[in-house]
């Protein structure tokens, strides 16, 4: 029963694991034009290294599509925005989505339900929306094409019709899934002079035409922006589109990896653990085949030959493993849901031809891990050695067992290393200061509102019981959103260009987020008019240069800006990056977000207080999130991988527990009658049981000898790819050695008990 099970939970956390390694890997594959598709990525190179972003000019698409002979076509896409509002005559919701050229749909597979998608987008006042937009706003599909619908974006509205409604993207088409699509020229417009080759505010997809090089096309188009503006310090490339989500991370302009390392990771455990269970098997299958002998020694007597009781013992292990499987499906089905929640993904266990082929792969696999060594073992035996009880182990045997354990040990206390490092690294992040406030801030979408209404509506909010401030922003406080290389000064390198991110204020911003002045002064009606003013981050002080920045003039965009102060550097982005250099400007006009900072006291009541106010406005239940909720969805992915990590170490050290307790039996049993000639001569319990302990606990021993060095390794690699890191302290490794102790000598000592407590008389007899 210990083999089976021990066999049944290896393959049942093989199987997930490899669920959630094929769900991964199939992200932004379910496109017909698979390989052909690239993404425009651009270098910006500056003082504080290489930044990588996939972001370019508005109009990149349209000059390379006229310019390049390689690309067959060309698709401008916006960012992805949320919160869009829209409205028909008597429902009103907001979505998320793209502005996107009409080539978007000859470069990704999109699956129409009503309209055509020829032609979809090609006028300005037309828009395509989901399956389950059309039935929100509709009833269906058939419904929606033809309908007109009213949506707003900042100051930003149109009325446009419903040409098209398409199925809802999968998980292997997208992970932002669209929930519309709007004309992209209207986009462009909303730029006006934004759209410029110093901006980058869009996206850009290429088909290239067959037979292109896409080392070659990228030597060609490195200089491209330089082109169209010489001073320009951005270099571009194509990523294929299929690699864009396993490959996000860049180090120095190239890529050096992503979440692609948690696939190698888990894909190595999955490994691990199947081979911990298939080492299970033989320890625990020759450890008890001491009572096996007998059997083997009257076979051979009887005529038997080797090759039949090495196939009848293979038949043996197929036969378990089979129904070891057999069991692990069972399992696989019940604890898919728990699986799913676990990695937050939804994850369907399917059983076609390539799962089946799979699955009989990893069968065929352990089978022949789990029974090759028992049945050679077993089948070697001469039977007149066995009849006379005349065996003895070689050196080489007890090698290979012990080399075993100590194995599996190994991996053990490397994930409870791994598991011990990520938690303390998620602790560190969630108690580093950000330069604001988080607590008791939510923010609110802005969608629904125009810049008077806005306006309107937070000073109605600061009238609310328990709201201690309010205000608006042009800017995710959760990850980039709007940078900008226009920003010059007197003294300026003219060869060196730097990328400041862009973030649009309201009156009493600083004050409601809780940014903390370092110099100067914050935005305020009292001074006239602000909109020719600025406010630095400290490091955009540093980038500039300036030793009192108070004061100076700045020139952004061609208008000269007044300095008028200095905040603290705070956090947009995971604390995986540094902090970017920064301006915050005043413009009441552009909010995506409105932050309100509330008291801790009665705070159901408060956020009924505005909800009832939101409604009143727009019509619509208020949508809203603490800003502390918001930066921990940053490391979801983090808490996620430490969680699985987690519970695949829980299997492996109980799954190494089982061998160690395989060993021991095998142990003891080897040993009983020298330990009943002890108990004879007067050894005690205690003494036996640190005879038979010992060497195990040896082995233990070994294993963190040769872990920790790794782990350590391992562990300094994975907090590289934080800005903000944890220290790696000694005792995290002692303290995860002590409990791999801890719990073998639990394990060991169960065997060892039962030895030590045996009669003496049963040991010794006469067989």
């Amino acid at each position: 029963m210990i083999n089976l099970f021990g066999l049944a939970i290896g393959l049942t956390t093989v199987i997930l694991i490899m669920a959630w390694v094929q769900r991964e890997v199939s992200v932004h594959r379910g496109h017909e034009n698979g390989r052909r598709i690239f993404q425009v990525m651009t270098n910006h190179d500056n003082s504080a290294g290489i930044n990588t972003i996939n972001i370019t000019p508005a109009r990149m698409a349209e000059a390379m599509r006229a310019e390049l002979s390689q690309v067959e076509i060309a698709a401008g896409v916006s960012p992805f925005i949320d919160g869009v509002s829209f409205e028909n005559e008597s429902t009103k919701m907001t979505g998320d989505g793209y502005f996107v050229d009409q080539a978007y749909f000859d470069i990704f597979s999109i699956d129409f339900v009503s309209g055509s998608q020829a032609g979809a987008l090609t006028d300005m006042n037309s828009v395509v929306i989901s399956n389950t937009m059309a039935e929100k706003l509709f009833g269906n599909a058939q419904n929606a094409l033809g309908k007109t619908l009213k949506w707003q974006v900042f100051s930003f509205n149109n009325e446009v019709e419903v040409t098209g409604v398409y199925e809802d993207f999968s998980d292997a088409q997208a992970i932002d899934k669209p929930e519309f699509l709007l004309n992209y020229q209207f986009f462009v417009n909303m730029l006006g002079e934004g759209a410029h080759w110093d901006n980058f505010n869009g996206m850009t997809f290429l088909i290239l035409r067959e037979g292109t090089d896409p080392e070659n096309f990228n030597e060609q188009i490195a200089d491209f922006i330089k082109g169209k503006k010489a001073e320009s310090n951005v270099t571009v490339f194509v990523q294929a589109y299929e690699d864009t989500y396993l490959y996000a991370a860049y180090e120095g302009g190239k890529i050096a990896g992503g979440r692609i390392s948690y696939v190698y990771i888990f894909s190595a455990i999955a490994g691990f653990i199947l081979l911990i269970a298939c080492i299970n098997f033989m320890n625990l299958t020759t450890a008890r085949s001491m009572s096996r002998l007998k059997e083997i020694g009257v076979k051979k007597t009887m005529g038997a030959n080797r090759a039949g009781l090495f196939s009848q013992f293979m038949t043996e292990s197929f036969l378990l493993s089979l129904l070891a499987l057999v069991l692990a499906l069972v399992l696989v089905i019940v604890l898919n849901p728990f699986f799913n929640e676990l990695t937050g993904k939804s994850i369907q266990i399917n059983f076609g031809i390539q799962e089946i082929s799979f699955l009989v792969f990893v069968w065929a696999l352990t089978s022949l891990l789990a029974g090759i060594y028992p049945a050679v073992y077993l089948s070697r035996f001469k039977p007149m050695q066995v009849l006379r009880s005349n065996l003895k182990g070689s050196f080489g045997e007890l090698l290979a067992r012990k080399g075993l354990v100590v194995f599996q040990f190994a991996v053990s206390l490397l994930l409870i290393i791994g598991i011990s490092v990520i938690a303390r690294q998620m602790n560190f992040i969630q108690n580093q200061n950000l330069g604001y406030q988080q607590s008791q801030l939510i923010q609110i979408p802005a969608s629904d509102l125009n810049a008077a209404q806005t306006n309107a509506f937070l000073e109605q909010v600061k009238k609310v019981p328990g709201v201690e401030n309010a205000s608006s922003l042009n800017h995710q406080l959760i990850g980039l959103s709007s940078s900008t290389i226009g920003l010059d000064w007197e003294g300026k390198d003219e060869t060196e260009q730097v990328k400041f991110e862009n973030v649009t204020v309201n009156l009493e911003l600083i004050e409601t987020m809780g940014f903390e002045l370092v110099a100067g002064r914050a935005f305020s009606q009292e001074f006239g008019d602000e909109r020719t003013k600025l406010i630095l981050n400290e490091e955009a002080a540093r980038v500039i240069g300036f030793q009192e920045p108070v004061g100076q003039i700045l020139n952004l965009w061609g208008d000269d800006m007044e300095v008028i102060g200095v905040v603290k550097n705070f956090n947009f982005e995971s604390l995986k990056e540094a902090v970017k250099p920064a301006f915050l400007k005043y413009d009441d006009k552009f909010s995506t977000k409105m932050m309100v900072r509330i008291h801790p006291e009665n705070q159901e009541q408060t956020l009924a207080g505005i909800s009832n106010l939101y409604k009143e406005n727009t019509g619509k239940v208020m949508d809203y999130s603490f800003m502390d909720e918001d930066f921990q969805s940053l490391y979801e992915s983090e808490k996620r991988v430490a969680s699985l990590a987690k519970y695949f170490g829980v299997v492996a050290i109980f799954l190494s527990c089982l061998g160690l307790f395989g060993l021991a039996a095998f142990t003891a049993e080897k040993r009983k009658k020298e330990i009943g000639v002890r108990k004879v001569m007067g050894a005690s319990v205690s003494s036996i049981l640190t005879m038979v302990s010992k060497e195990f606990i040896q082995l233990v021993l070994v294993a963190i000898f040769l872990s920790v060095p790794i782990g350590w390794y391992l562990a300094d690699s994975w907090l590289d790819g934080y800005a903000y890191q944890a220290t790696l302290s000694w005792w995290i490794f002692a303290g995860s050695g002590l409990i791999l102790v801890v719990i073998a000598v639990m394990t060991v000592s169960f065997q060892a008990f039962n030895a030590a407590n045996s009669n003496p008389v049963e040991s010794l007899k006469s067989d």
